[in-house]
């Protein structure tokens, strides 16, 4: 494929406009882009202005896609961890024809994200990296200790193995492939039934294509810079390949409620030093391009 062919997306309200802005341009920087998608969540006028501005000086198309809070009827606030932008992926098929990199605005891209459109699904529908928690868990649970919600997620991802479960904050989704499913892109706006689990868009996520999911190598949702512990992970419990193979971060993914854009405890630095400096600094200097931008 060319150039011409790498599409990314994201998701974004007011609340994540600042850090979604900041993963775009470090993804403009790294990728030569032909046009992102943004999922845009009752954004202003002014929002929508510097995402514009940000792509143009990248001179890459933006498209912003723009719903409201009443496109996700069914779903009920299940705090700041959940926002209907996270929900927004699930529009993708029906917005894009072919495949799309769909990243989460708490991210910060560092090496050429080209190879996502080179990479051959091999039948599956959509691509992305086992959950780091989901993993973390299920390499204690072998090695004789307890995990209480286990059988929930064995509910979500069975008859696939546990360690099947992955994030959601990075996927590659083959969307015309979906299309062709009977249902399948209907059925991802669903919402109601997403809305029965604690995780809403992620859980449900993996509930629709269980089975139907190529695994990436670690580098491209580096959990807060963890992915080499990810990739031993996948190891022990018995994956080979590319997969494991030991590489460079592509994408950093700050999930959770600590974000390195706020102020964050002492444990989490010492657990990730290296991955919230480089978005530390990333922040800073694009602070100093876009000052009108409020983090918060």
């Amino acid at each position: 494929m060319q150039n011409h062919d790498v599409r990314i997306a994201f998701g974004t309200d007011m609340g994540l406009l600042a850090p979604t802005a900041l993963a775009l341009d470090s993804a403009l920087r790294t990728t030569s882009v032909s046009q992102v998608d943004i999922l845009g969540v009752s954004l202003t006028l002014a929002a929508k202005n510097i995402l514009h501005r940000i792509a143009g000086e990248a001179k890459t198309r933006l498209v912003i896609h723009e719903l409201e809070e009443s496109s996700f009827t069914g779903v009920t606030y299940k705090g700041g961890h959940v926002p209907n932008a996270a929900l927004a992926r699930l529009y993708l098929p029906h917005i894009v024809d072919e495949r799309v990199l769909y990243i989460d605005g708490d991210t910060l891209i560092q090496r050429n994200l080209r190879s996502a459109f080179d990479i051959s699904m091999g039948g599956s529908l959509i691509a992305g990296v086992r959950d780091f928690s989901r993993l973390k868990k299920e390499c204690k649970f072998q090695r004789g200790r307890s995990w209480s919600t286990r059988s929930e997620v064995e509910a979500i991802v069975s008859p696939s193995p546990i360690e099947s479960y992955i994030n959601s904050g990075v996927l590659v989704i083959d969307c015309a492939a979906i299309r062709r499913e009977p249902t399948l892109a209907d059925d991802m706006l669903k919402f109601e039934r997403a809305n029965k689990y604690s995780l809403v868009d992620q859980d449900y996520i993996n509930e629709l294509f269980k089975g139907r999911i190529l695994h990436l190598n670690p580098s491209w949702n580096s959990s807060w810079g963890r992915h080499h512990l990810q990739a031993r992970w996948a190891k022990e419990l018995g994956y080979s390949g590319e997969e494991v193979r030991r590489e460079s971060a592509r994408i950093l993914h700050f999930h959770g409620a600590e974000k390195p854009w706020r102020k964050m405890p002492r444990e989490r630095w010492k657990r990730s030093l290296r991955a919230s400096l480089a978005y530390k600094v990333a922040f800073y200097q694009f602070k100093k391009r876009f000052p009108d931008l409020s983090f918060v």
